[in-house]
C-alpha cells in the first residue's frame, strides 16, 4: 500500500525498522516530540496501519489517559483519516464496541485508557502507542513497558516537565522532533493560528538587529533584510499589536520545545541522595492519602533554613494492591492493621518522629496510632491556607534527592490558576500536588512549632 505521508511518517516507519550491528532492532523507544500540527500522530496512525497490514497477528495498542479519551481522539481522527484515504474497513473489520481493527493479516489495532487498570496490568502487545501521556504516571508507562514485545510510540508537546525527559536518555530512544512546518497537509487557519504566537523577539530579524527590530522600518529596509525576514517581522509586529503574540505558546506549540511555565510557582533544587542521607538533622514525614491518585508519602529534613526532601512514594493504594505478591498479601491478612501499617513498616517510617497526613482519612491515621506510630497526626491544626503554605515554601531553600522524580515533575508543573478572561490568580490548580501539599503540611507544621521561624 502507497502511503501519502509527511516526512515525519517517514523517519518514524525507518526507525521502526531500522537495525543494529547485530541485527536487531535498534530502537525500543520512539518518541515524537513537536509543535502543534506537525503531524505527529496522523503519522503514527499511518505507522501502525502499515505495520499491521504488513505483519501477522501483531497486537498493536494505543492508550491516553480514559479509553473515552482515547476514542473521542486517536479512535474519532483515525477513522476520519481512512475514510479521507479510501482506506475504510478496506482489509480490515472495525468493532465498534471494543474499538478494535482485526486485519486480514489477523494483526489488531486497539484503543485503550490506563484508567482501565486490570488492562495496564494484565494486557500483552507487541508495540504500544502513548499518545499524549500528559496525565500517565511513570509507573503506568512501567506496567505497558514491561508487556511489550517491539517497540513503543510516544508523541507529545514538551509543554511540561515529564518523565519521557528521562526516558530520551536511554539508549534504546530516538527522538524524532517536527514543527507544523513539517506537514504540508496543516490547515491554513491553524496554521496560521500558531503563527500568531510568534513575538518579535523570536524573529530571524531580531538575531540581528535586537531590540532595534521593534522599531525598524520595514518599509524602507536600509539593511536590505531578505524579504523572507521582513515578513516575518511585519507579522510579529502585527501580532504584538494584536496581543497574540505569546513566547510561551510559540515555543511550545509553534517550536515544539519545552519552555518555562510562565505561572509556575515554585523552583527547588536537585540534589545526590547521598547528601540526603548523610545529612544529620531531624526526620519529620508528609502524607497525602490516594486510593486512585497517587498516595505521596516524603521524608523531610529541616536544617540551616533550608529543607531537604526525598520521596518515599508516589503510587496509589489500587496501583500498590495490585503489584503485591501472593506472600505479601498473605502478610497483610495476617497483619491487624491492614495495607497501610505494613507499608509504612516496610519503608522504614519512624515511629518516633511526627508524620504530617491529609485530614481525609483519619481511619487511617487512627490505625497508624494503634500500631505505635503515636505523631501520625492530621494536618488540619497546621494547615492553613494553601497559599499561606506556597508562600512559606517560596520563603525557603528546597533541595529534593535525585531519585525523587515525581517531586521533580510536580514543582515544574505546579501552576496558578488563570480565570476565563486570562488573569493569573494566586490560587493554585488542583493537581500535580500529592507530593507538594504534605511538603507543605510538614512545612507549615515545622512553622507552628517554631522551627521555621520566617513569616509565611
Amino acid at each position: 500500500m502507497k502511503i501519502d505521508g509527511t516526512i515525519v511518517f517517514q523517519e518514524n516507519w525507518v526507525a521502526i525498522n531500522a537495525k543494529n550491528e547485530s541485527g536487531k532492532r535498534a530502537y525500543r523507544y520512539i518518541i515524537n516530540e513537536g509543535s502543534s500540527r506537525s503531524s505527529k500522530t496522523i503519522s503514527l496512525m499511518d505507522c501502525y496501519d502499515l505495520y499491521a497490514r504488513s505483519k501477522n497477528n501483531k497486537r498493536l495498542t494505543v492508550w491516553r489517559d480514559t479509553k473515552t479519551d482515547c476514542k473521542k481522539t486517536v479512535l474519532n481522527d483515525l477513522l476520519k483519516h481512512h475514510k479521507r484515504t479510501s482506506r475504510y474497513k478496506l482489509d480490515y473489520v472495525f468493532n465498534k464496541t471494543e474499538s478494535i481493527l482485526t486485519y486480514n493479516t489477523d494483526s489488531t489495532f486497539e484503543i485503550h485508557g490506563t484508567d482501565d487498570e486490570e488492562t495496564v496490568h494484565g494486557l500483552e502487545q507487541d508495540a504500544a502507542w502513548l499518545n499524549e501521556p500528559y496525565k500517565i504516571s511513570r509507573d503506568t508507562f512501567d506496567q505497558i513497558d514491561q508487556r511489550t514485545s517491539d517497540f513503543i510510540f510516544i508523541d507529545w508537546n514538551p509543554k511540561k516537565a515529564h518523565w519521557i525527559e528521562d526516558l530520551k536518555k536511554d539508549p534504546r530512544s530516538i527522538v524524532i522532533h517536527s514543527t507544523f512546518k513539517d506537514n504540508p497537509f496543516c490547515p491554513p487557519e491553524q496554521r496560521m493560528k500558531i503563527l500568531g504566537y510568534q513575538t518579535v523577539n523570536k524573529t530571524e530579524a531580531y538575531r540581528v538587529l535586537k531590540n532595534e527590530a521593534y522599531q525598524y522600518d520595514t518599509a524602507a529596509n536600509i539593511l536590505n533584510l531578505e524579504p523572507r525576514a521582513v515578513r516575518e517581522l511585519e507579522r510579529c509586529k502585527l501580532n504584538e499589536l494584536k496581543k497574540s503574540g505569546n513566547e510561551f505558546k510559540w515555543d511550545v506549540y509553534g517550536l515544539g520545545m519545552k519552555a518555562e511555565n510562565p505561572n509556575r510557582i515554585l523552583n527547588f533544587k536537585e540534589i545526590p541522595d547521598i547528601e540526603y542521607l548523610k545529612l544529620v538533622a531531624p526526620e519529620y514525614y508528609g502524607t497525602d492519602w490516594g486510593a486512585v491518585d497517587p498516595m505521596g508519602v516524603i521524608s523531610v529534613k529541616y536544617y540551616d533554613g533550608a529543607l531537604y526532601v526525598h520521596q518515599i512514594n508516589y503510587k496509589s493504594e489500587n496501583n500498590i494492591r495490585e503489584s503485591l505478591t501472593e506472600t505479601e498479601r498473605k502478610q497483610i491478612e495476617n497483619h491487624q492493621e491492614g495495607l497501610i501499617v505494613w507499608l509504612f513498616n516496610k519503608w522504614g517510617v519512624d515511629k518516633s518522629r511526627p508524620n504530617i497526613c491529609d485530614n481525609n482519612r483519619i481511619s487511617k491515621i487512627v490505625a497508624l496510632r494503634n500500631s505505635g506510630y503515636d505523631y501520625a497526626v492530621e494536618c488540619r491544626k497546621w494547615k492553613g491556607s494553601i497559599i499561606d503554605g506556597i508562600d512559606l515554601l517560596n520563603g525557603l531553600t528546597v533541595y529534593f534527592t535525585s531519585s525523587s522524580t515525581d517531586l521533580k515533575y510536580e514543582q515544574e508543573n505546579y501552576q496558578r490558576k488563570v480565570d476565563r478572561y486570562g488573569i493569573v490568580m494566586d490560587e493554585p490548580e488542583d493537581k500535580d500536588n500529592h507530593l507538594i501539599d504534605p511538603l507543605r503540611y510538614v512545612a507549615q507544621f515545622l512553622q507552628s512549632e517554631g522551627v521555621i521561624r520566617i513569616a509565611a
